[in-house]
C-alpha cells in the first residue's frame, strides 16, 4: 500500500507543495513545529535513505541546500534544523524516507539537543566497527 507521502505526491491527498521535480518534492508539514516546517521527500518510496535509488541520493545535497536557503529567506529564520528519523526506532512515523527542515530563530524556545547518555563508551572501538562496514 502506498505511503501517505506517495498519496500526497500523487495528488490523492492535498499538500502545500513548495516544489516538485522528477525525483524529489517538498511540501509543508501538516503538523509544523514552526512556520515553514518543510518535508523534503523522494518520489521513490523506500523506508530508509540508504535504500533510495542512486540517482535520487545523488541529488539530495542540492535540494537540501536550496530548500534551506529558501526557508530562511521566506521565514526570516537564521538557522534550520535538518532532522532524519531513519526507521521506526528513530521515531519515523511514515515508512517513506524524508527529511524535516525546521526553521529556527534565537527566541523560538524549541529544543532539539539530546543529552549524552552513552558516556564512557570506547569511541575508537565503535569507529572501527563502523569503518569496517563503510561501503
Amino acid at each position: 500500500m502506498p505511503s501517505i507521502f506517495s498519496r500526497i505526491i500523487a495528488g490523492e491527498i492535498p499538500g502545500a507543495f513548495v516544489f516538485q521535480d522528477p525525483l524529489w518534492v517538498a511540501f509543508l508539514d501538516h503538523a509544523p513545529v514552526a512556520p515553514g516546517h518543510l518535508l523534503l521527500v523522494p518520489r521513490a518510496e523506500a523506508q530508509y535513505l540508504a535504500d533510495l535509488p542512486a540517482d535520487t541520493k545523488a541529488t539530495l545535497g542540492d535540494y537540501l541546500g536550496r530548500s534551506i536557503a529558501a526557508i530562511k529567506r521566506a521565514t526570516g529564520a537564521t538557522a534550520v534544523n535538518v532532522l532524519v528519523n531513519d526507521g521506526p526506532e528513530a521515531g519515523q512515523l511514515v515508512p517513506h524516507a524524508h527529511l524535516h527542515l525546521i526553521p529556527r530563530t534565537a527566541d523560538d524556545d524549541l529544543q532539539f539537543h539530546l543529552p549524552g547518555k552513552a558516556k564512557g563508551i570506547d569511541l575508537a572501538a565503535v569507529a572501527a566497527r563502523v569503518r569496517a562496514q563503510w561501503r
